[in-house]
């Protein structure tokens, strides 16, 4: 397996000061005054039996068949649960850290319980595809589960069939603290073979989105550089604002600031979900005449959706394989407004199709993160939002709709 140099936390520095909100940093483990023993981290995508201080009479498996009806892929509910395990001196943990990388257009992690170990503690989990960057931490000490057991559990909901490749990062820095200090880590791998037979030996696992035919696999290099990036933009205030005449605000915002809508605070009795034919000739329909190469439409997250007897949110998705991206547009009726997670330094005003629009470029140029095109709308707001693309591409499919 090809272990990825992701640098992690330098937690026993952070329990010391006890102040930041998130314990990921660039930094070393310098200055811890004791270490542990290796700490195996691995993936078992058959959770039975899994346990905070066990792992089920199976052992950790390589393999996992998962059969998922078409028709449910990419619909935002969990098709499948993994764990991550640990194994080797598990003392009691008082922090830990660990980045699963997955791959988008298989797989999309909708929910996760990352202080099975740690019950308590601070949260510190943060999706930034193709990873979710999983990690919890005692600031001022806690009852952390020792023996070897789950460290988080993750509900996936499947994309797309074939084989999914799930990996771990292994940061040169902490990845597991307990009492006896920070402790060395290795990590292992995992498949989950999504309407198919397990392979008979499991694949090399693929570091990140697919390459594409004039791009070799990511590097370790490739990956230190996504992860200073996101940390740099963690780093930065979320931004609240008008721009263009269109109202941003951040995506963890109370529900006070939400955008306007007919969806708004209304009873199940008054939502309605249609097809998309019932969407034809009206002015949400979405027919985008721009599509990057080898994009493949998907289920979108959502159905077309009535509240109030007006047609609220019309939404459809794509994927591109070969390059590990996804985007979706959606249009949504109400107010010219949106949530966003990014900075200021990431937004700016444009015009597209004759109407005001804001671009949020995404973390680096090549993609990673997400970028955004929001449009203000006579009915409300159209919004792209592309995984893996660079603002340019987004920018041409948004340009494709008018």
């Amino acid at each position: 397996m090809r272990k990825l140099a992701l640098l992690a936390a330098a937690v026993a520095v952070i329990l010391a000061v006890a102040l930041p909100l998130s314990f990921r940093f660039l930094g070393s483990d310098e200055g811890a005054s004791a270490q542990g023993d290796t700490v195996d981290f691995d993936i078992d995508p058959d959770i039975s039996g899994n346990t905070a201080s066990s792992i089920g009479a199976g052992g950790v498996e390589d393999c996992l068949r998962v059969d998922v009806a078409p028709e449910d892929f990419g619909d935002g509910v969990a098709d499948v649960t993994i764990d991550v395990v640990v194994q080797g001196d598990t003392l009691a943990p008082l922090a830990y850290d660990a980045y699963v990388i997955y791959e988008p257009t298989k797989v999309n992690p909708v929910t996760w319980n990352d202080r099975i170990k740690l019950p308590g503690a601070m949260p510190a989990t943060t999706k930034a595809p193709p990873q979710l960057n999983a990690g919890a931490l005692y600031l001022a000490g806690g009852a952390g589960t020792p023996g070897d057991g789950t460290l988080v559990r993750i509900d996936l909901d499947v994309v797309s069939a074939g084989v999914a490749t799930l990996t771990l990062s292994e940061p040169p820095g902490t990845a597991y603290a307990s009492e006896a200090g920070d402790h060395p880590t290795t990590t292992g791998a995992a498949v989950l073979a999504i309407n198919e037979d397990c392979p008979r030996a499991p694949p090399a696992p693929p570091a990140g989105p697919s390459p594409t035919p004039a791009e070799a696999e990511p590097t370790s290099d490739l990956f230190l550089e996504w992860e200073r990036a996101r940390q740099e933009e963690e780093a930065k205030p979320r931004f609240e604002g008008v721009v263009n005449g269109i109202r941003l605000y951040p995506t963890n915002a109370e529900p006070a600031v939400y955008r306007e809508s007919a969806c708004n605070y209304v009873k199940s009795e008054e939502r309605e979900y249609v097809t998309m034919s019932e969407v034809a000739g009206t002015p949400m329909e979405i027919t985008p005449t721009y599509l990057p190469t080898g994009a493949e439409e998907t289920s979108p997250m959502w159905p077309p959706m009535i509240c109030k007897g007006i047609l609220a949110s019309v939404e459809r998705q794509w994927v591109i394989r070969d390059e590990g991206a996804r985007f979706f547009i959606a249009r949504r009726q109400g107010e010219h407004a949106a949530d966003t997670t990014a900075s200021a330094d990431r937004i700016s005003a444009a015009t597209i199709g004759g109407k005001p629009a804001v671009l949020v470029e995404p973390i680096t140029p090549d993609g990673y993160g997400h970028s955004m095109v929001i449009v203000a709308e006579d009915f409300g707001i159209t919004v792209i939002v592309a995984f893996g693309l660079p603002l340019e591409e987004t920018v041409k499919i948004a340009e494709g709709l008018y």
